[in-house]
């Protein structure tokens, strides 16, 4: 999760802040709790699963608040981001099965990164384009266990469907 490295890097920075290190604390707290609670509840009901999410969401809202409107205290980049993205921090509290990370897809996107810093990257939008293209039906593919090459031939032989869809 990018926040908690960035929050990482903060403490780094200002570690003679007490407010800093007691922010960035609470807002690791938050995250911690979300998880914990999950590993404690795992077959709670979706009632009980969105009355956590608010708790959550609302405690993210408060740490948010503190700092969001101080330009110039270090932790105001940080605290505008938890607001812009307070909604989808604790997606996995109200989706069973959902991970509290986001590693998976990270690493699913590795390898498209290094092509791009290997190759120099696409010279076009629409290089761009076909590339992004190309490595999602790819990877799509992979994911359902099918054949790329037969899967490649029947797109191939439909391309006003592969288009639209």
């Amino acid at each position: 999760m990018h926040l908690l490295r960035d929050l990482h890097e903060l403490k780094e920075e200002q570690a003679a802040r007490a407010d800093v290190l007691q922010w960035v604390q609470q807002v690791r707290q938050v995250y911690a709790d979300a998880q914990l609670w999950l590993a404690a509840h795992p077959t709670a009901t979706a009632a009980a699963r969105r009355q956590q999410y608010d708790a959550l969401y609302q405690r993210a809202w408060h740490l948010g608040q503190q700092y969001a409107f101080a330009g110039a205290h270090p932790c105001w980049a940080l605290a505008k981001r938890l607001l812009r993205h307070q909604e989808e921090l604790f997606l996995f509290v109200l989706t069973p099965g959902l991970p509290a990370d986001n590693n998976l897809a990270e690493r699913s996107l590795r390898p498209l990164v290094i092509m791009r810093k290997i190759s120099g990257g696409s010279r076009s939008a629409a290089g761009s384009k076909t590339r992004l293209t190309l490595a999602s039906l790819l990877g799509t593919w992979a994911a359902r266990q099918l054949n790329p090459l037969t899967e490649c031939l029947a797109a191939l032989q439909r391309p006003a469907a592969l288009a639209s869809g």
